[in-house]
């Protein structure tokens, strides 16, 4: 079960960073090619806080049998956020 909340945390916190790396590229400003520890922690701060939804959490808890409710309109975050990663 966590490992699908731990998969949508890492992807977030990807996307994040080649965002914040694309950007600094497209300002012509140095790339920071090492982040430190506490970036890392204040990446993941915002990742949880802003990205991480509920949904998803509800959605990782079904799949590891831990609910017997089935709710047809909530789709796949992770699929969403993949198409929406190769949209871009």
């Amino acid at each position: 079960m966590d490992l699908g909340i731990i998969k949508n945390l890492k992807m977030h916190y990807r996307k994040r960073i080649l965002k914040e790396m694309i950007s600094a590229i497209e300002k012509n400003e140095t790339v920071q090619e090492n982040i430190d520890l506490r970036k890392a922690i204040v990446e993941l701060y915002k990742v949880w806080k802003f990205d991480a939804t509920a949904k998803t959490i509800r959605n990782c808890f079904k799949r590891g049998g831990f609910s017997n409710q089935t709710d047809d309109s909530n789709s796949d975050d992770e699929d969403a956020i993949l198409a929406d990663l190769k949209a871009k």
